[in-house]
């Protein structure tokens, strides 16, 4: 036989082994976060929950933080808003942080609290690794691991190339599913389920093939696009007066582990997705589709962009509404089972993805 066994059912619903995940997965690996140009300004920031840790990445005159969302006050939320442009100062009581954590600021300090620098500095906010790859901004939650060079490896110079070639931005968005967040991810991880889930849609699009590499859970995916999709996105292009990537003429896709997917079109969009995990049976997945970045003189019509846009914004809201179903299907069923699935040949990025996930909770699977 060479298939091999998948996780088993009960770790897609089990809340110790996503209590595990959210401190072993999540909080040891890098994590991304979002995009430079969300942090471009001054006071600009991100919110994020990362495992079980609320985090904020903030421009701070240049320089971007990472650190704990919580006032150290009365343990307020300190940017309340996913994104967002304001300084660090807490809605609550307004005592304001430095890039460091440091407090910044304490109103009625001399009167009411009397703290010096180094009670100040005691009450830092917690500090955490931040780091960026092209446009790709990742924060590691753990004080010791990899640096992101080295956890990416060979994926660092292409999402540093990818991210910097598609940046014309086209939509973003969010959707829940009710699934566990391991298979969310498994939807987009081969394209076996292609004739059964997308028969009249992703079937016409791309060939039912896949070429794979890993790196460690990493993972790429290239898939040959049917002749009709190249003719359509070579007008798309021509309307558009856009070039197409060098490198990427394909359906590639490049999974980073634990949960970013990207997908990149004939050379032409980029759908970037991540599959954040809400409970045991609930995942938000977030997407962003950006355009191979445009000349700057070259001037196009809007009605014509917004037609060519709407086109294929509608076709990967129908791919994931397709694969929500399929996967909402599977978590349903995960409490009625305690025999592992199969994973054949064609399945073997979910295998990748499997073994890097047994990796992080090691000795913990023997008692889940």
């Amino acid at each position: 036989m060479i298939s091999t066994q998948s996780i088993l059912p009960k770790h897609y619903y089990d809340l110790l082994t996503f209590e595990q995940e959210l401190s072993r997965v999540f909080e040891q690996n890098w994590i991304f976060v979002g995009f430079k140009e969300h942090l471009s300004k001054n006071n600009d920031f991100i919110t994020i929950t990362i495992g079980n840790t609320p985090v904020v990445v903030q421009n701070f005159n240049g320089q971007i933080s990472a650190l704990l969302n919580i006032c150290s006050h009365r343990k307020a939320t300190l940017q309340r808003d996913v994104r967002g442009n304001r300084p660090l100062r807490c809605p609550y009581h307004c005592w304001s942080y430095k890039s460091d954590g440091v407090l910044a600021g304490v109103p009625q300090n001399r009167t009411d609290f009397g703290l010096d620098e180094t009670a100040k500095k005691h009450l830092a906010l917690k500090q955490f690794t931040v780091d960026i790859c092209g446009e790709l901004i990742f924060v590691r939650v753990a004080a010791r691991g990899p640096s992101l060079i080295e956890f990416l490896g060979p994926y660092f110079s292409i999402l540093q190339r990818v991210s910097t070639d598609f940046t014309e931005q086209v939509q973003e968005g969010s959707f829940l599913w009710n699934t566990n967040w391991k298979i969310a991810c498994e939807t987009v991880l081969e394209v076996y389920h292609v004739a059964g889930v997308h028969p009249e849609t992703f079937a016409n699009f791309a060939k039912a093939e896949c070429e794979i590499e890993n790196f460690n859970g990493h993972t790429t995916g290239n898939t040959p696009l049917q002749d009709a999709t190249h003719k359509w996105w070579a007008g798309a292009r021509k309307h558009l007066k856009t070039n197409q990537h060098s490198d990427f003429k394909e359906y590639n896709h490049f999974f980073i582990y634990p949960n970013l997917a990207i997908g990149l079109t004939n050379g032409s969009l980029m759908s970037l997705q991540t599959y954040d995990p809400i409970d045991p049976t609930h995942t938000k997945l977030n997407y962003q589709l950006k355009m191979i970045s445009k000349p700057n003189d070259r001037v196009i019509s809007e009605a014509v962009k917004t037609a060519i846009n709407l086109n294929f914004t509608q076709f990967n809201h129908t791919i994931l509404e397709e694969d929500r179903v399929i996967a909402e299907s599977c978590q349903k069923n995960m409490p009625h089972c305690n025999v592992p699935g199969l994973l054949g040949k064609c399945e073997d990025r979910i295998r990748h993805f499997h073994n890097a996930w047994r990796l992080d909770l090691n000795e913990l699977l023997e008692g889940l």
